[in-house]
């Protein structure tokens, strides 16, 4: 497995023109490409298939389901036969919707990897205070009351920020079992506290595997990279 076989590119802000001209300037160098709730509202399950065929990619469809039980097997059903290699769901809509989550794509999405999505990284302190009320000092216990839940329910992997990786290690060798650690939030070190986005909780790539990131999302980092083959090539530089 190559470096770059950790990196998903996440096709984020791009529309259908745009994300063809990209993939044909990868030219196949990145294995993983993220299709997001936007792509797949504009341009649907055909876009997928499209993506697929011209590019034999794998595909992350990171749709973020969370609803009750029956709604989210009925979406995941709907996507019968869809060519992904991951597709997310909220871990907050509780055991019962992770398991029929798992349920619809055992039966609908032959090895397809359920990953679920822990907190936002575009959330920081203030908001987690705002939202639950949780003080600083809580949010760990918080997490990884997630991370136990993604554990308890054998979900295949996760969604966190990696400055969160070492709390999912702490849970993982405390029940003797692991997950798929899919990190967004990644970006190059000359980026950290400049170009950062929506994006709180950053980490740089070698950082972040270094941690024990299984995946790194990254998307404006490379898409709007001005020379993209020494940007991949530098990712894991520093």
């Amino acid at each position: 497995m190559s470096a770059l076989d950790h990196v998903i590119v996440a096709l984020d802000n791009m529309n259908k023109n745009q994300i063809f001209e990209f993939l044909q300037k990868a030219d196949n160098k990145i294995p993983t490409i993220k299709i997001g709730l936007e792509q797949f509202c504009n341009y649907g399950q055909d876009f997928v298939f499209e993506i697929r065929e011209k590019h034999k990619l794998n595909i992350f469809l990171d749709l973020k389901l969370h609803d009750i039980p029956n709604t989210v097997h009925k979406a995941i059903a709907s996507l019968n036969g869809l060519p992904l290699e991951l597709l997310t769901i909220h871990l907050t809509g509780g055991a019962r919707m992770i398991e029929e989550a798992l349920i619809a794509a055992r039966e609908n999405l032959a090895g397809t990897k359920i990953i679920g999505v822990t907190y936002l990284t575009s959330l920081d302190q203030s908001d987690f205070k705002q939202l639950w009320g949780f003080e600083e000092e809580q949010i760990k216990g918080q997490f990884q009351r997630l991370i136990k839940l993604a554990l308890d329910q054998s979900l295949h992997g996760i969604v966190c920020s990696p400055l969160e990786l070492d709390w999912v290690k702490e849970i993982e060798n405390a029940h003797d079992n692991n997950v798929l650690k899919v990190c967004p939030g990644i970006r190059f070190a000359h980026e950290i506290g400049k170009n950062q986005h929506d994006q709180k909780r950053v980490m740089t790539p070698t950082e972040a595997m270094d941690k024990g990131a299984d995946y790194l999302v990254m998307g404006r980092s490379l898409t709007q990279c001005e020379d993209l083959v020494s940007g991949l090539k530098n990712l894991f530089s520093v």
